[in-house]
């Protein structure tokens, strides 16, 4: 977004001017209900922007027209007009009903999404976002949005998706300006809402792997944000959302879904950001709102109300599975568990990645050992399979 030149690119293609930007121009195709919502948002303003003009104008012309002067007697003031009574009563009575069922009319669709609308389950955590697909895949890129590694979706084009969305922690909101939806998102409950991208605005290269812009510089995708205050870092609790050809989209979720190639050290990397650890847990030795991963391991931890262990591979899973057993000294029982939410392969793909952090070099050694071994065994396995 530069406003020098003067472009925008917060919808689909490059916006003119800050005066398209200003009043949305370009952007009313991007969902199902985009146009609607901002038919009814502009008549809501536009009346009321006339009734303030017109009730300031004629305030400011009373207060010159009536003020106290000397030597001149106060004009008497009417006791009644029934017209004019009538009027100020009924043309804001009729303006607003037509706000109310304008606005329910756009509004009730947003509730109700179709038989056939492809289920996405969105955990929202402090301070991060997790989507799984209906194939299991999780999304495992990522780029830097206000100072976070910030994840990146992907949506279809022309068919309807609908979030069933819930929160490991606070209250947040799942926003997305662009196809004009927002829900709060609640701990210990479901909310839902729905969409249907217009738009496609990437297709994915499986030779590169990533993203590659339909019209490079006219759209970086569609932005998520969460409109609930939540924290500290609310403001860096961003997500940038792809829309893609289904047939793209397809492949997208295909390579996403599949962890079996990568290696144990990479994939405790990927895990680090996708699992949410890395709002908590830094790998740079700075201190967050829990214990920093670098150089942890093999270390002997301190917990509140007495007692202590090892970081190890016990150590790592426990603190995952069970996070409120045993609480480290100075810091406070905030993690949610993860049970049911990662698998065997990735408990160890964290702990070797962990490991790999260590500040001794043999650590690290036998990390990338453990994780170079179990990718061989992986290979022979697959040939042996291949060639009985």
């Amino acid at each position: 977004m530069t406003s020098g030149g003067v472009q925008f690119a917060f919808g689909p293609g490059v916006l003119s001017s800050w005066w398209d930007w200003l009043w949305f121009h370009n952007q009313t195709d991007t969902s199902t209900f985009a146009r609607g919502v901002d038919l009814v948002f502009f008549y809501i303003f536009w009346v009321s922007a006339a009734f303030f003009v017109l009730l300031m104008v004629l305030m400011a012309y009373f207060a010159v027209r009536y003020r106290r002067r000397p030597g001149v007697a106060p004009e008497p003031s009417a006791s009644h007009n029934t017209p004019l009574e009538i009027t100020w009563s009924v043309v804001p009575t009729i303006l607003m009903a037509v706000m109310f069922v304008w606005g329910t009319y756009e509004y009730l669709p947003l509730k109700i999404a179709p038989a056939d609308a492809e289920v996405i389950n969105v955990t929202a955590r402090q301070w991060g976002w997790e989507w799984v697909y209906e194939n299991g895949a999780q999304s495992r890129d990522r780029e830097r949005i206000a100072d976070m590694d910030s994840p990146v979706f992907a949506l279809p084009r022309g068919r309807p998706v609908k979030f069933i969305m819930s929160s490991n922690d606070v209250i947040h909101s799942m926003y997305i300006a662009a196809f004009r939806i927002k829900r709060d998102v609640f701990p210990n409950m479901y909310t839902s809402q729905w969409t249907v991208p217009k738009e496609a605005t990437h297709r994915w290269s499986e030779e590169m792997k990533q993203f590659v812009p339909i019209q490079p510089g006219a759209n970086n995708g569609y932005y998520m944000a969460c409109a609930e205050y939540c924290g500290d870092q609310h403001s860096q609790m961003w997500a940038r959302i792809m829309v893609l050809e289904d047939a793209d989209y397809v492949k997208w979720k295909e390579i996403q879904a599949s962890t079996d190639d990568i290696p144990l050290l990479v994939l405790g990397e990927i895990l680090h950001k996708t699992k949410g650890c890395v709002s908590c847990h830094s790998v740079d030795g700075s201190k967050g709102t829990g214990p920093t991963w670098k150089g942890i391991w093999g270390t002997t931890e301190q917990f509140k109300g007495g007692g202590s262990a090892v970081v190890d591979e016990n150590y790592v899973r426990e603190s995952i599975l069970e996070p409120a057993k045993n609480i480290v000294q100075g810091f406070a029982n905030q993690m949610t568990s993860f049970q049911g939410q990662v698998t065997e392969r990735e408990l160890m793909a964290l702990t070797t990645y962990i490991k790999s952090l260590s500040a001794k070099p043999d650590d690290l050694e036998a990390a990338k050992a453990a994780s170079d071994a179990e990718m061989e065994a992986k290979k022979k396995a697959a040939e042996e399979a291949t060639n009985p």
